[in-house]
């Protein structure tokens, strides 16, 4: 179907999404729960940029990212989305909302709420993540 959606911005069937970007975050969460680096990394474009929940500097590109989710996978996260919104325009996507990350801290395993958002770019019908942004909430 061609034509406008109710933004004014133009449709395409070149352009079928094969999941709305809520459902792939959700899926970015359920991957990262497998604590598998390089499968959570993949989910990244080559020149992505990630603002990680845990990281000092921002990570630039699939190999500092990875680099990152290296780290982060060690402290076996898994987590649940609290709240979620987004935004669609052509085939770039905005999500922005809440979850709550249980991590391993020692022996001890800690709760972090954080806020995030993600936007994503429909690269041939799939989603990929262009900017990640994740920060404790304060």
């Amino acid at each position: 179907m061609f034509g406008h959606n109710p933004l004014g911005i133009p449709m395409d069937n070149n352009l079928l999404i094969s999941s709305s970007p809520q459902e792939f975050v959700q899926m970015w969460l359920d991957t990262v729960c497998t604590h598998d680096a390089s499968a959570i990394t993949a989910l990244y474009l080559s020149d992505g940029v990630l603002l990680g929940t845990v990281a000092k500097k921002i990570k630039y590109g699939l190999n500092e990212i990875r680099s990152y989710f290296d780290m982060f996978v060690q402290k076996k996260p898994c987590g649940v989305i609290t709240e979620i919104s987004s935004k669609v325009y052509h085939n770039i996507a905005i999500v922005n909302g809440t979850y709550t990350f249980e991590i391993q801290e020692g022996k001890k395993k800690v709760q972090v709420p954080a806020r995030f958002t993600f936007v994503l770019n429909n690269i041939n019908g799939n989603w990929k993540i262009d900017t990640h942004h994740s920060s404790a909430q304060p």
